[in-house]
C-alpha cells in the first residue's frame, strides 16, 4: 500500500506514525515495508478466496481511516507516478539497514508495490512441480495485473516498470530450475554458506518455495489499482496451483516439468513487462507464438470448470472479457493524456480504493 500526502498526492514516509496507531487500535494484519512511505496489509491462512476478502477488506478499512486520522490517504498501484526516489526514507529496521548497506543505490529503485499471494501444497517435491509447470503463466499474471508505467514522472514505456526495476536485484527474475527438492536444498544450503543469502526473505524469485510457511508464493504481480482486480489474481493462482497438483497427482512425472519453458519464460516475462496483454508470447519452445491476450483468456476458459468445482468463478469475472479489460497501467496512461496531471492519477488510484471500501 502506497502512503500518500492528502495535499500534495506524493508518497508521504508515514509508516512509524501510522503502524504505532494500528498496534493502539489492536490491529495486528499491518506491517512495515522497506520504505517508510508504504505498508504491508496481510491475511491470515485462507480456505478461499471469500475469506480473502472477508478478512482484507475490514483490516483495510480500519487502516484507511488511522490513515486520514493522520492526514494521510492510501492507494494500491505498481508504482507512483511522480514520486522523487531521492526523497524516500528507508524503515529503521535491522533488516531494511543491512539491505541498504548491501543494495546501496538501488535500494531507492525499489519504492514499488508488489502482490504477493502464497497457495499451500502438501510437500516440497510437489512445490517444485508447481513452480516448474507454472512458471510459463508468470507473464500472463503479470500482464493481467501490469499498474507501474510511470516512473519518476516519466512515462517509461513499459507496462510494469516494476519488474524491469526488481530484476536489478541479486536472486531476483525467474526462478532457478530444480527437479526434486533435495536439489533446492542443497542450494539454499550453499547460498547460506557463503552468505548470499539469510533467509527464504533473500530469494526474491517471481514464484518461490516457502518451506517455512508451506507454500508457493507468487510475486510477479504488480499491485492493482483496485480490490477487484487484487481478488482475480487471488484466484486465478489458487486455480492454477490446484490444476497443478491435480496433474501431479495422475502423472507424478510431470514434477520435472520441461527446462526449455523455463529457458523462454524469462523472454515471456519481459514481453510482458514491455507490452503487457499487447505483446506477443511465445507458446512452444518451438518458438510459436500469440497474443498474450488471447493465449491469456483461453488459459481462463480452461480454468473456468476447476474454478467453478472451488467455488472461484465470480472472482474471475473482471477477467472473462479480456477483450473489455483495462488493466493499471493502461488507465493511469489514458487519464494522464487526458489531463496532463500526474495528480489526476493519484486521485483515480485513492477514489478506486475508497469506492472499493466503501
Amino acid at each position: 500500500m502506497q502512503i500518500l500526502d492528502r495535499e500534495t498526492g506524493d508518497l508521504v514516509p508515514g509508516a512509524v506514525p501510522l503502524l504505532k496507531a494500528c498496534a493502539q487500535e489492536g490491529i495486528r494484519e499491518v506491517t512495515a515495508e522497506l520504505m517508510q512511505s508504504m505498508i504491508e496489509i496481510k491475511t491470515g491462512v485462507c480456505q478461499n478466496v471469500t475469506e480473502v476478502r472477508d478478512q482484507l477488506l475490514p483490516a483495510l478499512r480500519k487502516v484507511r481511516n488511522i490513515a486520514g486520522s493522520l492526514g494521510y490517504d492510501l492507494a494500491m498501484s505498481g508504482t507512483h507516478p511522480f514520486h522523487r526516489t531521492s526523497n524516500s526514507v528507508v524503515y529503521p529496521a535491522e533488516r531494511y539497514e543491512r539491505i541498504m548497506d548491501r543494495l546501496a543505490w538501488l535500494t531507492y529503485q525499489r519504492v514499488v508495490f508488489g502482490l504477493h499471494v502464497h497457495v499451500g501444497v502438501p510437500g516440497g517435491d510437489q512445490a517444485l512441480g508447481a513452480i516448474n509447470q507454472l512458471v510459463q503463466y508468470l507473464p500472463h499474471l503479470l500482464a493481467l495485473s501490469a499498474s507501474s508505467p510511470f516512473w519518476q514522472g516519466v512515462d517509461t514505456g513499459l507496462q510494469s516498470c516494476r519488474a524491469a526495476l526488481y530484476r536489478l536485484l541479486p536472486q531476483a527474475g525467474v526462478p532457478e530450475y530444480f527437479s526434486r527438492w533435495k536439489e533446492f536444498r542443497s542450494y539454499v544450503q550453499v547460498m547460506s554458506d557463503c552468505k548470499a543469502i539469510r533467509s527464504f526473505k533473500d530469494i526474491y524469485w517471481d514464484i518461490r518455495p516457502r518451506p517455512d510457511l508451506g507454500t508457493i508464493e507468487f510475486r510477479v504481480c504488480d499491485m492493482p489499482a483496485n480490490l477487484t482486480t487484487v481478488l482475480a489474481l487471488v484466484a486465478l493462482t489458487r486455480c492454477l496451483v490446484e490444476s497443478s497438483l491435480r496433474l501431479q497427482a495422475e502423472r507424478p512425472q510431470m514434477r520435472r516439468g520441461d527446462v526449455r519453458r523455463l529457458w523462454i519464460a524469462t523472454e515471456n516475462k519481459w514481453l510482458a513487462t514491455r507490452y503487457g496483454l499487447e505483446g506477443m508470447n511465445i507458446r512452444t519452445p518451438s518458438g510459436k507464438r500469440g497474443q498474450l491476450r488471447q493465449d491469456t483468456a483461453s488459459l481462463i476458459e480452461r480454468l473456468l470448470p476447476l474454478a467453478d468445482e472451488m467455488g472461484e468463478r465470480r472472482f474471475l469475472s473482471p477477467f472473462q472479457s479480456l477483450d473489455a479489460y483495462e488493466t493499471g497501467a493502461a488507465r493511469q496512461r489514458r487519464l494522464f493524456r487526458e489531463t496532463g496531471d500526474g495528480k489526476a492519477v493519484v486521485a483515480d488510484l485513492t477514489r478506486s480504493l475508497a469506492e472499493d471500501l466503501a
